[in-house]
């Protein structure tokens, strides 16, 4: 029986295709790998831009809300400062009980809330997790200094101890003046509150300053001046 020396036998053809499909399953799989290995640098590359979009989206909701605070606790703590309060509460002596910048008068029990100190607590409550720490100085706003990254400055103006008003009424004030007394033009606010003398023109500013702690990396150096969140009150002394 003659063979044709072109055709393979059927053993011979198993062989043949089984090398073909071992040689198919290897370039599979340095296809696959190579497909990871790109998705791999892909993402990699990618990451970074998807974290600052998610950080700066985080960044701008935080933001909002840090900046309604710092306005709520300028305005609680100027209304702690202003309050008419009676002989007995020793509003600018020692500290005892708990004081707000919301709750009236009568139903307040804490002693000394008037004071810097007593007025800078006030502030640390409303701030909350926001602030790690705070610091109270005496000055206007113009010159309340700006605090660390996730710190709280509070100035408040006049002072709290010091000279008394040299003029006779608001209306000499003011005619001395040329225009409506500002905070600090009338004394210290202690010795307006023992001997008051400039009711209706006496006011106290307060004056709340945060340092937002950016999530983004090297936003808070970048610009710092973007992420410094001010807000200042003033109210008219009642006392």
């Amino acid at each position: 029986m003659r063979t044709n020396k072109g055709t393979l036998s059927p053993q011979g053809r198993g062989i043949w295709g089984e090398g073909r499909a071992k040689h198919r399953s290897r370039g599979e799989g340095r296809a696959k790998r190579k497909s990871h290995a790109q998705a791999l640098v892909e993402f990699a590359l990618v990451f970074p831009l998807l974290f600052f979009i998610l950080a700066l989206s985080i960044d701008v909701f935080r933001v909002d809300w840090v900046t309604s605070t710092v306005a709520e606790a300028a305005r609680q703590a100027a209304r702690q400062a202003v309050p008419n309060q009676v002989p007995p509460d020793n509003p600018f002596g020692s500290a005892t009980g708990t004081c707000s910048g919301t709750t009236l008068t009568p139903g307040a029990n804490g002693a000394g809330c008037m004071t810097n100190n007593r007025i800078d607590e006030t502030v640390d409550v409303v701030m909350g997790s926001f602030s790690r720490t705070s610091a109270m100085t005496e000055a206007s706003p113009a010159s309340c200094p700006t605090p660390t990254a996730g710190a709280t400055q509070v100035c408040i103006w006049p002072s709290e101890q010091g000279a008394a008003g040299t003029y006779a009424s608001c209306a000499a004030a003011r005619s001395a003046l040329g225009r409506d007394p500002l905070p600090g033009d009338l004394g210290a606010r202690a010795p307006e509150y023992t001997n008051p003398q400039y009711k209706g023109c006496f006011e106290v500013v307060v004056t709340v300053i945060y340092r937002y702690d950016s999530l983004v990396p090297f936003l808070g150096s970048a610009a710092p001046n973007l992420l410094r969140i001010a807000s200042s009150t003033t109210m008219l002394a009642e006392y």
